[in-house]
């Protein structure tokens, strides 16, 4: 089976998670900095109830869904289950919110397509941000540079071929707790990826602004899965 790492690149709306007080469990993350807490209920939001696109990302870097478009891909999918989005008082919204259970083994050093900051010195699983490349001269474009992640086929082969899956790897900066003028964060995964057969429903929904790009798995026969 192939993986792709989905994009989207439509512009962020409304607010999500630790600012709209969502609760999290940190039976996995960092004792220090809170990487990799995982949302115990629904993901909590504001600010997305007008919201009229299919796929959004919210500024705090939570892939949202629309009801309908969701359930458009449930009907060829059936096995892709999601949460739906709650308001800061419980009240369910029109809207599901794209999270992976599943995280991916640690990528190879080879992978490219960013550069790492600031990252907690007892974890280092946040701190990752997308290489950029600033045009310095009038008319020359900033250009991001793509995210290609390589991974061992032995690690990848551990897992459970799951819709969904993210990365090891987060992006931003986490703050566990509020200190000075640092609010609660918790870094979110650098990617998410998604399996082959939900990347041809998702594309068939022609979205704008998204994209796929394969990740590539060493040591099988089949390099670029």
């Amino acid at each position: 089976m192939k993986y792709y790492i989905l994009s989207h690149g439509g512009g962020q709306h409304g607010e999500s998670g630790e600012p709209c007080e969502t609760e999290y469990s940190f039976h996995h993350a960092c004792c220090a900095c809170g990487t990799g807490a995982e949302i115990k209920h629904n993901l909590k939001a504001r600010g997305i109830a007008k919201t009229k696109k299919d796929l959004f990302e919210t500024k705090d870097g939570d892939l949202i869904l629309s009801k309908n478009f969701y359930k458009r891909v449930k009907e060829k999918l059936p096995e892709f289950e999601l949460l739906q989005v709650v308001d800061t008082k419980n009240n369910p919204l029109g809207f599901y919110h794209l999270y992976a259970n599943e995280t991916l083994p640690k990528f190879k050093e080879s992978s490219t397509g960013y550069v790492t900051e600031g990252q907690c010195p007892v974890c280092h699983r946040d701190g990752y941000f997308n290489d950029v490349i600033v045009g310095k001269l009038a008319g020359t474009p900033t250009i991001i540079e793509p995210v290609v992640l390589r991974y061992e086929y032995k690690d990848i082969n551990k897992l459970s071929n799951s819709l969904l899956m993210k990365s090891w790897e987060c992006v931003g900066l986490s703050n566990k707790v509020k200190v000075d003028n640092r609010v609660v964060r918790f870094a979110r995964p650098l990617t998410v990826v998604v399996r082959e057969d939900l990347k041809e429903v998702l594309e068939d929904e022609k979205i704008k602004a998204t994209y796929f790009e394969p990740i590539i798995i060493e040591g099988s026969v089949q390099q670029k899965l």
